[in-house]
């Protein structure tokens, strides 16, 4: 479902896919399919490395490429995401396929101790394909909820990502008790998920993607998929029709403008935040 900036907002394709599922049960299904990629079953694929003939030292490596990448890489991802004109349904299509390539390179893995750089290449390509995740559900969420309902349905996508977790586990365990001794094709799971996620994303709206990057918006959806008004005024300009374009400001202005990172960061309440969160960890 899209919401365009002209004045015709759904067209009758994208009109029937919201009958078929509402934008919360879409959110709700993507979250389950992405927690289920996770972490790409790193505990499984450490103890299968370790059954190929791999010294604790170089699973240990491999592990911890993966969330040391996405450490260094997400701030990046979450500024590219929040800035670019292109549709963040794309990207989190592209960035679910990514990781799940990356972690399924785990079943060209030979018998002993070798192929050290293919698995460090791509849990560091990874790393940099998950990145992108959690930014761009984090930015569609917004721009089609807006500030008013994001909370809640954030809330709800974070849980069914962290049930899509313990998900991904026992379906790989199961799959591993059925074709024993082929244990490898557990991780069959994450190509799976990544496909669900992307025939589930096109469900999702794109929302206003300006109110996606923070600024003020005036329409939005609440957690049923109706619209509502966000400001009370000019409250005849928008009625219940469902035609309502949720990109309400455009109004021949210009596009506004974020604040920059050194006022951001040299505001106290950011300083507070940071080293809550810094200490917290």
């Amino acid at each position: 479902m899209r919401f365009g900036n002209g004045p015709s907002a759904i067209d009758g394709a994208q009109a029937k896919r919201r009958l078929l599922l509402s934008p919360k049960l879409a959110f709700l299904v993507v979250s389950l399919a992405l927690g289920q990629l996770g972490d790409g079953l790193n505990i499984f694929q450490g103890i299968y490395l370790v059954g190929k003939g791999w010294n604790e030292g170089s699973v240990g490596i491999a592990l911890s490429l993966m969330g040391l990448t996405s450490l260094v890489i997400q701030p990046f991802a979450g500024d590219w995401v929040d800035k670019t004109p292109v549709d963040r349904r794309v990207f989190l299509s592209v960035a679910s396929l990514a990781t799940a390539l990356s972690a399924s390179t785990i079943l060209l893995v030979r018998d002993g101790n070798r192929d050290h750089g293919l698995i460090y290449a791509t849990k560091i390509g990874e790393g940099v394909a998950s990145s992108f995740i959690g930014p761009c559900l984090a930015a569609l969420t917004l721009a089609t909820f807006g500030p008013r309902n994001f909370d809640a349905v954030m809330a709800s996508n974070i849980l069914w990502g962290h049930i899509g977790s313990v998900l991904a586990a026992v379906l790989a365990g199961w799959v591993s008790y059925v074709m024993f001794p082929n244990i490898k094709l557990c991780f069959l799971v994450i190509g799976a998920s990544a496909l669900v996620a992307c025939c589930f994303v096109q469900f999702l709206p794109q929302g206003d993607p300006l109110m996606g990057r923070g600024f003020t918006g005036k329409v939005a959806m609440d957690e049923h998929g109706e619209l509502e008004k966000l400001e009370s005024e000019d409250s005849d300009d928008f009625g219940d029709d469902a035609e309502t374009p949720m990109n309400s400001r455009i109004d021949g202005g210009e596009e506004p403008v974020a604040t920059s990172y050194l006022e951001v960061f040299t505001d106290v309440r950011s300083v507070i935040l940071c080293c809550t969160g810094f200490f917290f960890q």
